[in-house]
């Protein structure tokens, strides 16, 4: 009886095992079949459970299914594979919250919905509650039709830049939408809804493109009226897209008085190679009418080009310029910028370098340009020219430790041709005004230790400088030709440095002292005619000259002992510099003024630079200098001028940002234009700036000073308040004063930028949308600088 027992025990767990066997075989074999006919992969972390009756699969709790480009995941999954249909729903949890809705992935997009039904067949699909980005614009859709692969209609639709999910602070709001994924989203009549109110601003259709690629597209205006200028339209224009590396935006300022600006800008990119950026600005600003007292008209340009090389692009060749040209009063009447108003001079320079691998020759050509506003001069250099050769120690190679071991050898050449007018006569007479020359330098040099402690320097420089105009005095005209001048000079140093401890309790003193003296010699190569010659590198070269020169240079530094390991170093004085020389070549006044620099930084915050400068010799009643040293009277010199600057930074904000988000390309373009960007980490700054300036070289004289300060503030986390402003002793008048309010409103910002004084008197407040898909939903109101 018990051997029937354990008999009839071991039949049914045999039985038991070959049911479950063939069940996992059966199940196996039918998977099998499924992945390799419609490559459909699925998973469930709950249960799977298989219905082979209805030839379904029911997965239950984080269901992942995979097939072709769509990946969907939800709480629960229903694939019928007689339908050819996926139902994908989400699951209520114990306190009947709705969790683990649909996720589908196709290709790079992600669409969250409450419940999906997908025919993997047709590719159709019914989805109830839509939300999708599509490049920084989110969709939102109540009821969705996917009529085949590319295709999404919605219904009861809803399209933002907010990227809050359930209720956006603002949407357009549209019965029907169409999206192509990718491209564009289309819609039908729609309205503007803000915080869940309807704004009456409707449109009868909208096209939206999503495609991360640039196209061609017109440019909204701003309008408004000026009491000056009328009525205007700001911005009004179309962006051309000319092909992958170059795009143009014409754009336009017009007003209905008779003031118009005209703007071109065409950036350009090829990747690993070069970017840059072109800018045209022609402007006619007219004020009142021909006949009226207050009558004016400026006809005014700004020309602006950046150009960068990738370094890797070349590695001996290097292209890049930066060019920046504008009329004297194109910025007063045209900017509203405050670093472009506060300019008063313009450069430029368009630059090659050329160097050559494992040989020490090295090429720059360059065009430059400067001008100042103010006095509206002009200098040109057009074009300059440099050619060098590395400096090379032909006896390198020498075992023994002597002198001429260091003596390097190197050439340089300098080539130029200037021009320095008034702009209103800048090409007047051109062949006259110019000047130019071309200068050649061979110096020799060598370096060694005397006495272990004392570093001598001597050195030989041949320099001849070639001319190719002369004056005619008789003709008071100029005459063209071939002169040379040639100048050799020599010249020896002596330097070393001294130290001096001094310590007490908790703290060390260092002086560090480093005197230096030399002297410099130059034959007497000076001839008549040279007094005449026309050139840029001058004729002053060729006179004699002996001079003594001489240089005290000064360090203190404290070391604090805290108790710490490490212990704390303080400079005192970053750098007393004490310089001047004797000539005695002159035959009056053969020490020159003593000058006096001192440099410093306090607590890493305050930066400090004070110039003096000493004459050693005497006034005599009727306040002439006149050869007689100050020194027989007790003085070491009279003071001349003295002026330090006071530059204080309160601020923690690094200049520099760094984050993980966004492109490389992004974050060189924020940290290049970081004034432009409101930073929100830093929860308050003040810089202050203040210059004195004392001059006094007879009698007569005269005082300056100005203070300088801006910073800004957060109020709260939103709310940042900017300021800049300054008060000038002189003038007995503020400088330049601004006031910048910005809130940030989560997908809108608001910005009031105001100017209380001044010739660029004025404000301008804006509420936007941050993203630049809606960059033209906004709204402005300004009053500008030719309407007080």
């Amino acid at each position: 009886m018990n051997i029937n027992k354990s008999l009839l025990k071991l039949e049914l767990k045999f039985y038991k095992i070959f049911a479950i066997s063939m069940f996992i075989f059966m199940n196996c074999v039918y998977s099998q079949n499924i992945v390799n006919e419609k490559d459909i992969i699925y998973s469930a972390q709950d249960s799977i459970i298989y219905d082979i009756n209805n030839n379904q699969v029911l997965l239950y709790k984080n269901a992942e299914l995979k097939y072709a480009n769509i990946k969907l995941n939800s709480g629960f999954m229903l694939i019928d594979f007689n339908q050819k249909t996926i139902l994908s729903t989400g699951l209520n949890d114990s306190l009947n919250n709705y969790i683990e809705k649909p996720i589908l992935k196709e290709d790079d997009k992600i669409y969250h919905s409450d419940t999906i039904h997908y025919n993997y067949k047709s590719k159709k699909a019914k989805i109830k509650k839509l939300l999708t980005e599509e490049d920084g614009g989110y969709l939102h859709g109540k009821e969705i039709k996917k009529d085949d692969e590319k295709t999404y209609y919605l219904k009861n639709g809803k399209y933002t830049t907010c990227s809050i999910e359930d209720e956006p602070h603002f949407f357009i709001n549209a019965k029907k939408l169409k999206l192509i994924p990718g491209e564009k989203i289309i819609t039908g009549p729609a309205n503007l809804v803000i915080g869940d109110i309807p704004s009456p601003l409707s449109i009868p259709f909208g096209i939206f493109p999503t495609q991360n690629q640039k196209s061609s597209g017109l440019i909204l205006p701003t309008y408004g009226r000026s009491e000056n200028l009328g009525y205007y339209l700001l911005g009004l224009g179309y962006y051309l897209n000319i092909g992958d590396y170059v795009g143009i935006s014409l754009t336009s300022d017009i007003y209905s008085r008779g003031s118009l600006r005209i703007g071109a800008m065409l950036p350009y990119k090829k990747r690993y190679k070069f970017d840059g950026k072109i800018n045209i600005n022609i402007a006619k600003t007219k004020i009142g009418e021909i006949e009226r007292d207050d009558y004016s008209l400026s006809k005014d340009f700004k020309i602006n080009w950046t150009h960068q090389q990738n370094a890797k692009a070349h590695p001996n060749n290097r292209f890049s310029a930066s060019v920046n040209l504008a009329t004297s009063s194109y910025m007063r009447n045209n900017s509203y910028n405050a670093a472009d108003y506060l300019t008063n001079t313009l450069a430029s320079n368009i630059s090659f370098q050329r160097k050559w691998t494992n040989k020490p020759y090295n090429l720059s050509i360059n065009l430059r340009h400067n001008q100042n506003t103010l006095n509206q001069q002009v200098d040109l250099t057009l074009p300059e020219l440099s050619f060098s050769v590395n400096r090379v120690f032909p006896f390198k190679k020498t075992i023994k430790k002597t002198w001429y071991k260091n003596l390097g050898i190197s050439y340089n050449v300098n080539a130029k041709n200037t021009l320095s007018r008034p702009d209103s006569l800048l090409f007047d007479d051109i062949s006259r005004n110019l000047k130019n020359g071309i200068k050649h330098s061979l110096p020799i040099s060598t370096s060694f230790n005397m006495f272990k402690y004392f570093n001598i320097s001597p050195s030989i420089s041949y320099n001849e400088n070639w001319f190719f105009k002369t004056k005619n005095t008789l003709e008071e005209d100029t005459v063209s030709g071939f002169w040379s001048i040639r100048t050799l000079q020599l010249s020896s140093k002596i330097s070393t440095k001294l130290y001096g401890f001094l310590s007490t309790k908790n703290k060390q003193f260092r002086h560090v002292f480093t005197p230096s003296f030399g002297y410099s010699y130059t034959p007497d190569w000076e001839k008549e005619e040279f007094a005449d010659l026309i050139g840029i590198y001058g004729t002053s070269t060729a006179s004699k000259q002996s001079r003594f020169n001489m240089s005290l240079n000064n360090n203190f530094e404290m070391k604090v002992n805290t108790g710490d390991e490490e212990e704390k170093k303080i400079k005192l004085i970053d750098q007393l510099n004490i310089s001047g020389y004797y000539d005695n070549i002159l035959d009056s006044f053969k020490l020159s003024k003593i000058n006096i620099n001192l440099r410093n930084k306090f607590f890493n915050r305050i930066d400090f630079k004070a110039r003096a400068n000493l004459d050693p010799y005497t006034l005599n009643p009727d306040t002439v200098r006149i050869n007689e040293l100050l020194i027989k009277s007790g003085r070491i010199g009279r003071l001349t001028s003295i002026d330090f600057d006071i530059g204080v930074s309160l601020n923690q904000s690094v200049k520099e940002k760094k984050s993980d988000f966004g492109t490389e390309e992004e974050l060189n373009y924020i940290n290049e234009n970081i004034d432009d960007f409101v930073d929100f980490s830093v929860p308050w700054s003040l810089r202050l700036y203040y210059n004195f300036t004392y001059s006094k070289p007879l009698m007569e004289k005269e005082t300056v000073q100005s203070i300088n300060f801006n910073g800004d503030v957060n109020i709260t986390k939103k709310w940042k308040i900017g300021f800049r402003s300054g008060y000038d002793f002189q003038n007995q008048d503020f400088t330049y004063t601004a006031i910048d309010i910005y809130r940030d409103l989560h997908c809108w910002e608001m910005t009031f930028n105001w100017i209380p004084l001044g010739f660029h008197k004025s404000y301008n407040f804006v509420i936007k949308v941050k993203s630049s898909i809606l960059q033209d939903l906004k709204l402005t109101k300004k009053r500008g600088i030719y309407d007080y």
